[in-house]
């Protein structure tokens, strides 16, 4: 068995390994990619025929229905030929899962994630509860999955060579230090065949509240639960408190945390552009045209070489690497006018209709939310998280809005709020689930 010696509370854990792990440092832009040789084009990592993480054979279940499930050993774990492993002290037992999910227009989808076991002991009030993460930026190609790197913390894409860190992980393992159980999604299409949705709100709700529903499967009961991510995580976070009630109504959610979450993309689009991360924008393209043929219509109409192979370079990238090829760049390289991308969405009526679609805030949750946004953040802008809670006060939504201050660096404040959040968002997720009454900012928003 794995120790339960662990301190109960290891806030420390999140900070140290997230740092270590590379979390939101800057790399240096570098030029554009040539175009891809031939042949190269799909982004998925094919892997072979019956192993985990292929799906298309699957039956297909109902949704949250666990499909194929594996222990992992995490880090620490000692291995020597011929001898029983030597279990990880860390504080929580591993596994990967496949589950049913459902994607953007209400086909079933196979989907993956990981669900650590907390073998801390749950001092708070009722069962142990579950805290479903959803992940920052990973990346699109199928190496960047948190649930592929379980049991060192950190990949390699074996397209670039580069390393996918899982720096999720460290904060699992933080909150599973505090007896709470926590299921990684992936995402629909990362780790598992299909082009990842980045940003998409349905698919990335889907997948949380489907996660929630296999991490119950797992362990037979019905948890209470809270929602938890940053950044992409954030949107996901809040797209699923939304869609909560009317997908997955049965779940015992008390509460979800949403940190930076790209509420407007359209915003973020224009913000983002010419940052550290720039290629991210791809990510999105690369995913929703699939999805949404009229965006893939405007795309063609506007795009020019560069921006093909850049399109198709960043399907297989993890975050490290985009941040390398595409950091400081801007969408003006990719389109044939010489224009940014979000100058040209505005004249385009179908564009914008799905940007529309892809907006949080226009549904209600039904349950207190905690929304942080960074003064400084040269990602997510402020206004746009700002303007969420607003939406959501509205609709009489308990909302907790923390400003978060971490002084501008470029290509590092955004994911220091990350760690910079985290006692704030534990003590959240703790006064949840203890029945503690949630505080309301909205006279101030």
């Amino acid at each position: 068995m794995v120790s339960t010696r662990t301190p109960r509370r290891r806030p420390l854990l999140a900070l140290t390994a997230a740092l270590t792990l590379g979390l939101g440092l800057p790399t240096p832009a570098a030029a554009l990619p040539a175009p891809p040789e031939a042949g190269v084009a799909d982004a998925e990592v094919f892997d072979l025929p019956g192993s985990f993480y292929d799906t298309r054979d699957l039956p297909v279940g109902a949704p949250g229905e666990v499909l194929r499930a594996e222990p992992a050993s995490l880090p620490l774990a000692v291995t020597v030929p011929g001898l029983p492993e030597v279990p990880s002290p860390l504080p929580a037992r591993a596994q990967r899962v496949i589950y049913q999910s459902t994607d953007v227009h209400g086909q079933p989808v196979a989907t993956s994630g990981a669900l650590y076991d907390s073998t801390a002991p749950w001092h708070g009030p009722g069962p142990r509860p579950t805290v479903v993460l959803g992940p920052g930026t990973q990346g699109q190609g199928d190496p960047c999955a948190p649930s592929r790197n379980l049991e060192s913390g950190v990949g390699t894409n074996p397209h670039t060579g580069g390393p996918a860190p899982s720096y999720e992980q460290a904060f699992a393992l933080a909150l599973a230090g505090q007896g709470h159980r926590v299921m990684v999604v992936d995402y629909i299409g990362l780790g598992t065949p299909g082009t990842h949705t980045y940003a998409d709100r349905v698919e990335q709700a889907h997948a949380m509240l489907d996660g929630a529903r296999a991490a119950n499967a797992l362990t037979g009961g019905v948890a209470p639960m809270v929602f938890w991510g940053h950044s992409q995580g954030g949107g996901a976070s809040a797209a699923a408190a939304e869609l909560a009630p009317e997908y997955a109504p049965e779940l015992d959610l008390r509460g979800a945390y949403a940190s930076a979450p790209p509420a407007d993309l359209l915003a973020v689009l224009r913000h983002i552009d010419g940052s550290t991360l720039t290629g991210a924008i791809a990510y999105s393209i690369n995913g929703m045209s699939l999805r949404y043929p009229s965006l893939a219509g405007v795309i063609e109409r506007n795009i020019n070489d560069a921006g093909r192979a850049a399109l198709t370079d960043t399907a297989k990238l993890c975050t490290l690497d985009l941040r390398s090829r595409y950091g400081d760049h801007t969408t003006a390289e990719w389109t044939r006018s010489g224009e940014r991308l979000g100058d040209l969405i505005v004249s385009e009526p179908d564009a914008l209709a799905v940007l529309d679609h892809q907006r949080i805030g226009a549904r209600r949750p039904d349950v207190p939310v905690l929304l942080a946004g960074g003064i400084h953040d040269d990602t997510i802008p402020l206004g746009q998280i700002e303007q969420l809670g607003r939406d959501w006060c509205g609709q009489g939504v308990d909302v907790q809005f923390h400003h978060e201050t971490t002084p501008p660096v470029r290509g590092v404040t955004h994911a220091a709020a990350a760690v910079t959040n985290f006692p704030l968002a534990v003590q959240f997720v703790h006064d949840r689930l203890a029945g503690v009454p949630p505080r309301n900012d909205c006279g101030r928003l």
